[in-house]
């Protein structure tokens, strides 16, 4: 095989992965959560930019496509995928109106607002925005012995045994994952989502387990 064959060969491998990777970023940043995946990576010049809700929303509902849940977490192959937001209202109408009439993972989209531990049951992702700490300590909690991917925003969401936490950094959001956390839950992460994150890190247990 020639010395330029094989230049040519590494060269549109890079290629390939740089498209794929770009590809990514925009299924997952951009606020039109749409199949076609040429409006993703061009969107309309003209279109107004989104609001942070609207990116918050995007994420959310695109997380859930490079994640595998165990098998116990669905009543059946029919059931949808449960998202509930704690707090957040404008995040969950934003979320509403990306999601309606979509499948993730070959499973529609169900929404509920959630109050309380109590109110998440049966939850596979759970967005959480409150200022009540206690409470979302104790859905936490919840969410790793009932395999919820819990996402929030809070400065010490991850130390507290969240997740994905999402943070504006330089007018951009960026998330952080804490896979100590989901691998508690029985969650399994594509490598493709880890790679996208700002940072990934491996913390205990808060709750000493």
């Amino acid at each position: 095989m020639t010395r330029e064959l094989l230049r040519g060969r590494s060269v549109a491998g890079r290629r390939n992965r740089a498209g794929r990777r770009a590809l990514l970023v925009c299924l997952v940043v951009y606020f039109a959560a749409i199949s076609d995946l040429g409006v993703l990576a061009n969107p309309p010049q003209a279109s107004p930019a989104p609001s942070q809700a609207q990116i918050r929303a995007a994420l959310v509902f695109n997380f859930p496509k490079f994640a595998e849940w165990p098998t116990i977490s669905y009543v059946d192959s029919g059931s949808p995928l449960l998202v509930c937001f704690l707090g957040a209202d404008d995040v969950r109408a934003a979320f509403q109106g990306i999601s309606a009439g979509k499948a993730v993972n070959g499973r529609f989209v169900e929404v509920r607002a959630v109050k309380s531990a109590g109110d998440a049951h049966g939850c596979q992702v759970i967005y959480m925005d409150l200022a009540n700490n206690a409470v979302m300590l104790e859905v936490l909690k919840y969410a790793r012995h009932a395999n919820g991917l819990a996402i929030g925003t809070s400065d010490d969401f991850l130390a507290s045994g969240g997740m994905i936490r999402l943070q504006v950094e330089n007018n951009r959001m960026r998330f952080d994952v804490n896979v100590g956390a989901v691998g508690r839950a029985q969650i399994k992460l594509s490598s493709k989502l880890l790679a996208l994150a700002r940072s990934v890190v491996d913390l205990p247990d808060p709750a000493g387990n």
